[in-house]
């Protein structure tokens, strides 16, 4: 499960760490030395999609832990993994390592985003998925039929759909999500991940979470406005693919107005996973952000 991915051949080696936070055990690896930055990772995926932008990105360490119920990390009983509970995980991730810097993709960007408002980091940068998606999601119709995955996730035999034919849905939703890009040692290793332990039940209750939570509030109060809601006070970095099939590049064009200070970047040439497709880009506008 620790071969290296292709085009990160000049990754540093990660160590393996194991720590206590909101209350629950996480494992995971760390890359180089430097300031800490906290990375989190998401769908379909594991802590090792950040080997090769740890390769190009110089004068930090990152701190990549497998995501509550994936992989060795700790699920939880009460099937939380709504985004709040996701959030409580990265601010309490932040204190344990000491690190004033989060960077988060898919989900990742969601538990960011729910962590903001704890002020917990100094700068974020989230990718592939903007603020306030739930609400973006229905003022793009569009992006309803894109997230056709989430509504399937729903219904009783998802997971059966997830690991049949040994997870061939994971080389669907990558070759959709990140068209003209392909990396089949990463996809193997994640494969290996979703088939450890629970974490492919795990995976699912997160879209869970967020399917009960869009019902909720349609049922409670319609649809919401994206602009609703106070803007986040911490310095945000936003990108997104240019070519990403997952969450249209459409829905970042008006995400600073969740945000009293960000900047929002495409990155051409990519799709979902841009951290793997040009890290060296993704790296430098990481460099060029946390540095200030």
């Amino acid at each position: 499960m620790d071969e290296t991915p292709a085009g990160a051949s000049d990754a540093p080696a990660p160590d393996r760490f194991t720590v206590t936070a909101n209350g629950r055990r996480f494992e995971g690896y760390a890359y180089a030395e430097g300031e800490p930055l906290l990375c989190l990772h998401g769908f379909p995926d594991d802590p090792r999609t950040f080997d090769a932008l740890a390769g190009e990105l110089d004068g930090y360490r990152l701190f990549v832990p497998y995501m509550r119920g994936y992989g060795p990390s700790e699920g939880t009983p009460d099937d939380e993994y709504g985004p709040a509970a996701l959030g409580a995980d990265a601010a309490a991730l932040a204190e344990a390592f000491d690190a004033d810097y989060v960077l988060g993709h898919d989900w990742g960007a969601v538990a960011t985003y729910a962590a903001l408002p704890s002020g917990a980091f100094d700068r974020a940068a989230a990718m592939a998925v903007p603020p306030r998606f739930d609400a973006l999601l229905f003022a793009y119709p569009t992006q309803i039929l894109r997230s056709w995955y989430i509504w399937a996730f729903q219904l009783s035999g998802a997971e059966r759909l997830l690991c049949a034919r040994g997870f061939a849905l994971v080389d669907l939703l990558y070759r959709s999500w990140s068209p003209g890009w392909d990396d089949p040692a990463h996809r193997e290793r994640v494969k290996q991940t979703l088939a450890s332990g629970d974490t492919a039940g795990n995976a699912l209750a997160y879209y869970r979470a967020l399917g009960q939570g869009l019902f909720a509030a349609l049922r409670e109060r319609g649809i919401r406005d994206p602009d609703e809601g106070r803007p986040f006070e911490t310095p945000t970095l936003l990108l997104s693919g240019a070519t990403d099939g997952c969450i249209g590049t459409d829905l970042f064009e008006q995400a600073d107005a969740a945000f009293e200070r960000c900047r929002v970047a495409r990155v051409s040439g990519t799709g979902h996973f841009l951290h793997r497709e040009r890290p060296a880009v993704v790296a430098e506008e990481l460099a060029a952000w946390f540095d200030g």
